[in-house]
Formats: structure tokens, C-alpha cells, sequence
């Protein structure tokens, strides 16, 4: 059964996106750099330049838990 909806895309929303974009970094930068680390750290990055780039309103898709 497929449980997508989409939620419009609000200034709160970007910024829970984005805190949890920034944990996933720090959380990375806690290990050894190496190229595995380097490049989810610059999967991450791009991910929240995207989601910043989008205008409000934007329907973001999400699953039901």
C-alpha cells in the first residue's frame, strides 16, 4: 500500500529539513575523512542547497509511518 502524501513546502518546514541535514553532517565529520564520508557530506550539501533553491509552497512528498 503506497502511504505518500505531500506537504507544502513553509519556512519551518525548510528549516527542520535543513537542522537535520546539518546533524547528519556533524555526525559525519566525526569520523575519519575518507572518500566513503567526503561524499554523503557532499550528497548532503547539495541536497540542502536544492531544497533551499525550491519556493515555498512547494509540495515535498512524504511516506506515512
Amino acid at each position: 500500500m503506497n502511504d505518500t502524501f505531500y506537504k507544502p513546502l513553509t519556512p519551518q518546514f525548510r528549516a527542520d529539513i535543513n537542522d537535520s541535514i546539518n546533524r547528519n553532517i556533524a555526525e559525519l565529520k566525526t569520523c575519519e575523512s575518507n572518500a566513503f564520508v567526503n561524499m554523503q557530506i557532499a550528497g548532503y550539501e547539495t541536497t540542502k542547497r536544492l531544497i533551499n533553491g525550491l519556493p515555498d509552497g512547494y509540495p515535498i512528498p512524504m511516506e506515512r509511518n
